[in-house]
């Protein structure tokens, strides 16, 4: 008994340690993507899956660039293996930790295959905006797998308050998830059209709220979207305040996720007001990453406990079948 005890903590830190380490990967990965784009090194390797033909590149910038994105890639995809072999194994019957550690295994998948198309459609930009949302999407799920592996096997109900008072923010919450969500997609879609850089001045575009052409029009819809969303996340952060008295987490969360759009606000403008500098440019986009991240996390958080685990063991249910046939 006291064996199967040890077996089933190890295996439990075990499983924490390799969701959190392929979530960790995952950031890594998209933040390596920003800088393969930023410095428009996305043709670095002009084929797929080789480097220009070889399995060891050649040493100029841009195909290390791009291959060393290629190389984070392959890691992660090995790292998300093992975690949802890790979460079959020890938690199977938890739906929780598998379901979420198969989906992001799915998604890295699609995501490593998209990327091939990507640099074999010569960076198109509608592929470079699907080949974003399936990577952001993984992310989400490697957000909700850590979660997951930390609450494994809890027997805690959600916190219930007022049903208007819930739904209320349980809406508002997935709205927000939701329209971040578009608005990172949206800023893909702006800077794959090269429209990223046409406004020269913050917060107006050239002066004007609602600029004249398609370019400057895209590029100042995308900012009046990102000031929605954030009326939305303040909005949640304030709804999941008021529950800290019932889950102090989510107010510390919210906190976070506020604190990170004021800092992706900042480093919007700085963009614009140093030129657009290339490293400003890839750090928007990993800080939006972090965005989409704690608002996942608030998400999870909040709706992750209404779905305990339900230990329905197949193994003994096998075998009393097994018994009644052969009686």
């Amino acid at each position: 008994m006291s064996w199967r005890l040890g077996r089933g903590v190890k295996s439990h830190s075990a499983l924490r340690a390799l969701t959190l380490a392929a979530l960790v990967a995952a950031v890594g990965q998209v933040t390596l993507g920003g800088v393969v784009r930023v410095t428009g090194s996305g043709l670095g390797c002009p084929d797929w899956p080789l480097c220009d033909g070889r399995v060891i590149p050649s040493l100029e910038i841009s195909t290390l660039i791009e291959y060393s994105h290629r190389l984070s890639a392959t890691a992660l995809g090995l790292l998300v293996l093992a975690t949802t072999v890790m979460a079959w194994w020890s938690h199977r019957d938890d739906v929780r930790v598998t379901a979420s550690n198969t989906a992001a295994l799915a998604l890295v998948v699609v995501a490593a295959v998209l990327g091939g198309i990507t640099v074999l459609t010569e960076l198109a930009w509608w592929m470079v905006l699907v080949h974003l949302g399936v990577a952001e999407l993984a992310v989400a799920c490697l957000v909700v797998a850590v979660v997951a592996a930390w609450n494994a096997d809890s027997k805690t109900g959600p916190v219930r308050t007022g049903p208007g008072e819930l739904n209320r923010y349980y809406s508002l919450l997935v709205v927000t998830l939701v329209g971040l969500f578009a608005v990172i997609l949206f800023g893909s879609y702006m800077v794959g059209r090269g429209y990223g850089s046409v406004c020269a001045t913050w917060p107006l575009c050239n002066g004007s709220v609602l600029p004249q052409g398609e370019a400057f029009l895209v590029h100042m819809s995308h900012r009046i979207s990102v000031a929605l969303v954030g009326v939305l996340i303040a909005g949640t952060a304030a709804a999941a305040w008021s529950r800290k008295d019932q889950q102090p987490s989510l107010a510390m969360i919210a906190l976070v996720a506020a604190g990170l759009f004021i800092v992706q606000a900042a480093i919007g403008a700085a963009t614009v007001w140093t030129g657009f500098s290339l490293s400003l440019k890839s750090l928007h986009l990993s800080v939006a990453t972090l965005l989409w991240m704690s608002i996942v996390l608030l998400a999870a958080v909040t709706f992750l406990p209404q779905w305990l685990p339900r230990r329905a063991h197949l193994g003994p249910r096998l075998d009393s079948v097994v018994k009644g046939m052969a009686s």
